[in-house]
């Protein structure tokens, strides 16, 4: 299960079947390959400053049987120090920012440490 945290993902997939999305039913949904094709995920960066109206992208794989599922990611995201705050375009009074102000590599390290609470560096 994967949440893009950048802006967005770029993925150039390989014929073999196994990439899920999660649709806002909660239902799992086969994304079929297509060649010469690029899947684009959205990342959580662009749903904060969106304000929620372009969604993040959470997919993961599922491979059945024993072929190998090869892609080649391409991941973007701004400078460790940009802000990262709605755009004015995407609030209004009616709809205020559904997230507060934060920068890049601040949501990077929260994100990080969110999805590694059980991580310890201790052996």
């Amino acid at each position: 299960l994967v949440e893009r945290i950048q802006i967005l993902g770029l993925l150039l997939t390989d014929q073999n079947p196994g990439l899920q999305i999660l649709t806002k039913n909660g239902e799992w949904i086969d994304v079929p390959p297509k060649p010469n094709a690029l899947v684009v995920n959205l990342g959580d960066m662009l749903e904060r400053w969106t304000n929620g109206l372009f969604k993040s992208t959470v997919h993961r794989v599922v491979t059945k049987g024993d072929k190998h599922r090869y892609s080649v990611p391409f991941f973007y995201e701004p400078n460790f120090d940009a802000k990262v705050e709605c755009l004015d375009v995407c609030c209004s009074v009616e709809n205020p920012p559904k997230y507060p102000p934060t920068t890049s590599g601040q949501h990077l390290l929260d994100k990080y440490a969110e999805t590694h609470s059980n991580f310890s560096a201790e052996k």
